[in-house]
């Protein structure tokens, strides 16, 4: 009998890619601005703040993404967006002429693990609403978890002073993680956060 399987790919699968093919934190950050290049930004501020928990933050001013650009885009590793080197629309060049393409594998945002266990990410495209992610890179170290096996949440806010407000739930929905189901409190596989949204790294590597 003949059957049509899949390939299965391991959460780990992030974990080379991104964090063990970069040589560095040096090389990682430089990794970070070669994408604010590529959104046209013309400043990129790296930012230390020291304490019990340290905590680095990258800023740029380019052109961001909208929620759909992050789900389509950002969250899929390999996307044609680079592989075509499409040209990006004036609108989004803030009178800049056009920039050749820094980002060649597709795997600069992957590097941001090495900066830390936790990422909060928060973007915005031009008349769109803030969107607000985040990620526990430590959850593709384990050997035994599917890619389609972890969850993240995903939100947008109309603005900037709306992000630490949802930060708690987003926490909540991102610990659903190692929580598995239990109730619909602690929101599990069905996701029953207020309005924030469950992406699935299952769309990674086409």
């Amino acid at each position: 009998m003949i059957k049509n399987l899949n390939f299965q790919t391991r959460a780990r699968t992030l974990d080379h890619l991104g964090r063990e093919q970069i040589a560095d934190v040096p090389t990682a950050i430089s990794e970070l601005w070669k994408n604010s290049y590529d959104a046209y930004a013309t400043a990129a501020n790296l930012s230390l703040y020291d304490g019990a928990s340290p905590v680095v933050a990258i800023c740029d001013n380019g052109h961001g993404m909208n929620y759909e650009e992050f789900v389509d885009r950002w969250l899929v590793v390999g996307t044609e967006s680079k592989l075509f080197s499409e040209e990006t629309p004036e609108e989004d060049r803030f009178g800049q002429g056009l920039r050749p393409k820094q980002g060649q594998k597709g795997i600069g945002r992957l590097s941001s693990a090495h900066l830390g266990p936790i990422m909060l990410l928060v973007s915005k495209r031009r008349n769109n609403d803030f969107v607000v992610a985040l990620i526990d890179w430590r959850l593709f170290e384990n050997p035994y978890l599917l890619l389609s096996d972890i969850k993240m949440p995903v939100t947008e806010v109309k603005d900037q002073s709306a992000v630490l407000s949802v930060l708690p739930e987003l926490f909540d929905c991102l610990m659903a993680n190692i929580w598995g189901e239990k109730t619909k409190d602690k929101t599990s596989a069905e996701w029953s956060c207020r309005g924030l949204v469950p992406v699935s790294f299952e769309q990674c590597l086409l």
